[in-house]
């Protein structure tokens, strides 16, 4: 790292995409139908990026590493991350889309989500600079759309940066295939590189193989990894296993939500903000409830508001 650039408090490896949020839709229109939906947006998306603005908006230095095309979207993103420091690093690949998402939201049932890979396709670790693991935290996500930085690549990157001094955090994202046996194995043996991973309740039971039962893949999960499992489990907040059979749990605030993508990326950069200011698990558990139901609660258009700079006196 050069001697011009202090090491970053955290550094976030994860997609940067598009975001089509289309609400309320509870059923698709039958083929050759239509549907109108009462509200819509275009915004940045990817875990990578709404992770990285939320971590600027609980006041952490970040650096995020993520790749966009040179296209149209490519440089709504870039316009998007600037004003909060985040678009400097971006890989831009000529020729290549932008990765797009159209997300469904709807009261009545979970979000839904239809995914565009572009260029994430063919994001791969040589198009990450070598210096972003040295720093103090390291969080990867979107493990399962960045195909080029499944398996080894993401255990040398989380292995360099534990190295360099760094705790690191994992966070899978939802398997489009549905977590088969061989990917259960695959991220299974990740763990061991990984000192907080953070799936949300579907992610841990599909990936411990124990539907319906958080806990129980939470325990099997930390005898994998060694280190803290923490399930996102929505709007009845969290539960978290650690080393020495340690388990811990926390409510979500009781807060009218008002956009729930981006929640469980928005949990992640709070409880990094909350352990890299020396709270201890259960108050970092519980920091990361509260900051995370607090972004949700905001309007669409709010939630960064500190990062972005639309605060008095606020900017980077």
């Amino acid at each position: 790292m050069s001697a011009s650039r202090p090491t970053p408090t955290l550094a976030v490896i994860g997609c940067v995409q598009a975001d089509v949020v289309l609400s309320p839709v509870t059923d698709l229109p039958p083929p050759g139908g239509a549907l109108l939906t009462e509200r819509a947006a275009v915004r940045v998306g990817g875990a990578g990026a709404n992770a990285a603005l939320a971590a600027a908006e609980a006041g952490l230095d970040v650096r995020l590493c993520g790749a966009i095309g040179d296209d149209h979207l490519g440089a709504l993103m870039r316009e998007e991350l600037a004003p909060a420091g985040l678009a400097d690093e971006l890989a831009v690949t000529a020729g290549e889309q932008t990765g797009l998402t159209v997300v469904l939201e709807s009261a009545a049932r979970d979000r839904t989500f239809l995914t565009h890979l572009g260029v994430n396709e063919r994001w791969e670790a040589a198009m990450i600079p070598d210096d972003v693991l040295s720093c103090g935290h390291l969080l990867l996500c979107d493990y399962f759309v960045a195909p080029r930085l499944r398996g080894a690549a993401s255990r040398t990157l989380l292995e360099t940066a534990r190295a360099r001094g760094a705790r690191t955090f994992f966070d899978t994202s939802w398997d489009p295939e549905g977590f088969a046996a061989p990917t259960r194995d695959e991220v299974r043996e990740l763990l061991t590189s990984v000192d907080v991973f953070l799936p949300n309740e579907g992610e841990a039971c599909a990936l411990a193989d124990r539907p319906g039962d958080p806990a129980g893949a939470a325990r099997a999960l930390q005898a994998a990894s060694g280190g803290w499992v923490v399930v996102k489990l929505g709007a009845s907040g969290c539960l978290a296993v650690g080393p020495g059979g340690q388990e811990l749990a926390a409510a979500a605030p009781a807060l009218r939500v008002t956009d729930t993508t981006g929640a469980g990326d928005a949990f992640n950069a709070g409880i990094i903000a909350a352990l890299a200011g020396g709270a201890d698990w259960a108050q970092a558990l519980a920091q990361a409830a509260r900051f995370a139901s607090e972004i949700v609660a905001r309007p669409s258009d709010e939630r960064y508001r500190r990062a972005l700079g639309a605060l008095p006196g606020a900017g980077r």
